[in-house]
């Protein structure tokens, strides 16, 4: 089943602190994360829905073996923490549970990769209020393919992205875009529910951990300037930095990149980069034909 849904609206290019209001509403906030629901898909063969046959969730095995693989694209071969990574004639196939390497709030309590919130929001809450009844929803393994043009172009006609998966970071978790399930640019509720690296869950029964902003773990481990992630029209992602210089969306196109010469493509390709300020990760669509995520 295809997480690609109906596309959203333009993002508009504003700072985050103008979009936080002072108040909190809680049943709102399982309503937006409700919308961005992805549906759920068929038990995967050979194990229980969430689980990728004969791997443990989040596990690099065998996913860390493109680094090493000539058929796998140079830039895909720093990826890890995945189930497998493969290609065919046309595009990078990634098979990834979506259990981030990291530790989380949003892991049971009882797990070893809980981590008590310890980021710099006071108004951070694991906590869904609707009507009363609370939840505390932690993150589930996935079994998620996606499907990435080995040598992508720049599309005649841009496809606004849906809500869903719209990427993959280097390390198995999926990217959203910039809108709530209301297509709203996000704001604090969302905000108020991202864990200290920058990701959380979508609501029951899915529980699908996904990143809207710069995965700050990866900042962190790999550097700010380094390739992050993909999106599903084959682009790569990189971090807020460039040059030394923290980069503003304002320094982007209208799809949130621009195109020179990087480490991983000495003769220069369009690439995204994660910033600060709204859209954080991708503009108005993506700049490529995209492929497909499905679970």
């Amino acid at each position: 089943m295809s997480m690609r849904s109906k596309p959203c609206p333009p993002a508009p290019r504003s700072s985050l602190a103008t979009r936080l209001p002072r108040t909190l509403r809680w049943t709102a906030l399982l309503a937006t994360l409700m919308a961005c629901e992805i549906p759920a898909g068929p038990t995967p063969a050979g194990g229980a829905a969430g689980s990728a046959p004969g791997t443990a969730p989040g596990t690099s095995a065998p996913g860390s073996a493109a680094a090493s693989d000539p058929s796998v694209p140079a830039g895909f071969r720093g990826f890890y923490n995945v189930t497998s990574i493969t290609t065919d004639a046309t595009s990078v196939i990634i098979r990834t549970t979506d259990v981030p390497d990291h530790k989380s709030p949003f892991f049971g309590k009882t797990s070893p990769k809980y981590e008590a919130y310890n980021g710099d929001n006071p108004s951070f809450n694991t906590a869904i209020n609707l009507m009363g009844m609370v939840s505390d929803p932690t993150l589930k393994a996935q079994d998620i393919t996606l499907r990435i043009p080995k040598n992508p172009k720049v599309a005649a006609t841009h496809t606004a992205t849906g809500l869903g998966a719209i990427g993959v970071a280097v390390n198995g978790v999926v990217l959203y875009n910039q809108y709530n399930g209301r297509r709203a640019l996000l704001d604090s509720l969302e905000f108020n529910n991202m864990d200290q690296y920058g990701g959380h869950p979508t609501p029951a029964p899915a529980l699908q951990y996904h990143y809207h902003v710069e995965p700050v773990h990866l900042t962190k481990t790999l550097g700010a300037d380094a390739l992050m992630a993909y999106l599903l029209d084959g682009f790569p992602v990189y971090g807020p930095e460039e040059n030394g210089v923290r980069l503003r969306s304002a320094d982007l196109d209208a799809y949130h990149g621009h195109e020179h010469p990087t480490p991983e493509y000495p003769n220069g390709i369009y690439h995204y980069h994660f910033t600060d300020d709204a859209p954080w990760l991708n503009g108005d669509a993506y700049y490529g034909t995209p492929g497909t995520a499905t679970r």
